[in-house]
This record gives C-alpha cells, sequence and structure tokens, in this order.
C-alpha cells in the first residue's frame, strides 16, 4: 500500500475463542493460495483479452486492405496464444485454486468459531492437520488433471 503497511485479509484477523492467532503454516497457505487465484485470474483474463482482441482483428486486417502478412501474423498470433491457453489452463486452475482458497477459508471461520471439528483439545493441531489435508488434495487433483491432458495427447498421437 502507499503508507507501506502490507494489505491484511479477513481471515489474518480471525482469533480462537482462546484468543490464539491463526497458525503460522496456516497463514501462509492462505496467502499462497490468495496470492494464486489473483494470478490466475490475471493470466485467465489476459491471455483470453489478448486472444479475442487479435482474432478480431484478423477480418478487420483483411477488410481494410493489409498485406496477407499481417492478417498471417495475427492468425499465428491466435494460434500461439490458444496453444498457451491449452498449456497453461490459467481458467482451470483459477477454478480449482478459488475452491480450495474457499475450502481453507471455511475452516478457519469454523476453528475461530470453535465449531467442531475445532471444538477438542487441540484445536490449532486439528486446523493444520485439516488445512494441509485440502492442500494436498488439490495438489493430487492438479497431478490427475495433468496426467490426464498427457495420457490424452499420447493416445491423440497413437495411430488408429
Amino acid at each position: 500500500m502507499a503508507d507501506g503497511t502490507a494489505h491484511r485479509h479477513w481471515w489474518q484477523q480471525l482469533t480462537s475463542p482462546g484468543g490464539s492467532s491463526l497458525p503460522l503454516s496456516v497463514t501462509e497457505r492462505l496467502s499462497w493460495y490468495q496470492r494464486q487465484v489473483s494470478k490466475q485470474r490475471r493470466g485467465n483474463y489476459l491471455l483470453e483479452g489478448t486472444t479475442v482482441v487479435l482474432a478480431a482483428g484478423i477480418p478487420a486486417a483483411a477488410a481494410l486492405g493489409a498485406a496477407t502478412t499481417v492478417t498471417a501474423v495475427l492468425g499465428a498470433l491466435v494460434a500461439i496464444l490458444a496453444g498457451l491457453r491449452q498449456l497453461l489452463r490459467p481458467g482451470e486452475n483459477w477454478i480449482r485454486s478459488s475452491g480450495t482458497l474457499i475450502a481453507l477459508q471455511r475452516e478457519a471461520v469454523l476453528w475461530s468459531a470453535g465449531n467442531a471439528p475445532y471444538d477438542g483439545n487441540r484445536p490449532d493441531a486439528a486446523l493444520v492437520e485439516n488445512v494441509e489435508a485440502l492442500v494436498a488434495d488439490e495438489a493430487m487433483r492438479w497431478a490427475d488433471q495433468r496426467s490426464a491432458r498427457r495420457a490424452n495427447a499420447d493416445a491423440e498421437r497413437q495411430p488408429a
């Protein structure tokens, strides 16, 4: 921020019923996912917006009598961006990361209210365990998604 203070998210102010702050590992996970969601959202909009603008430029350039080189370069750029979309998948990553961030925030809220499963003897430990389980699950979904895409690409390359 302009005054040099870091932006604080609402969940950074949560405390347990006993008054303790969120465990550091949970705060770090929430911060990382908050950054990822923002990064993936911006990347998705930039990639999609640029693709639309360049694609719209192809018929406009042709109608304005631009050299075929110009329309060919625009078409090549659209093809490159479409390939990057398939490779990077910022839209899918944004959705998946957003879902995980919301699940992590939910756990933090339940912990701060002292609701089950955080109403036992070791609420901080239970929170850390549940947060790490959510992160591991998201990582496995990402890996499965990557493996499925790789298998599909390999299957498409195999002769029938």
